[in-house]
């Protein structure tokens, strides 16, 4: 008689400790370092709108320099 063995997840193991590792580096950081150095999501676009920001305000004051006569 033979019996089917049950469908394992092999991906089960690696992804419980790829989980278990980012959440202890994050928990880590934040540990090590201030509150306001931890990078973010929200933080990392707020970063990429004042910049984007920035650049803008070059563009149009180069635009500006240039029309002058």
């Amino acid at each position: 008689m033979s019996t089917i063995a049950p469908e394992r997840d092999i991906t089960a193991v690696p992804r419980a400790v790829i989980t278990f590792s980012a959440r202890l580096l994050g928990q880590l950081q934040r540990a090590l370092t201030d509150e306001k150095v931890v990078a973010t999501a929200q933080s990392n676009a707020w970063d990429a709108v004042c910049a984007d920001r920035a650049r803008a305000a070059e563009r149009a004051d180069l635009r500006a320099r240039l029309r002058r006569p």
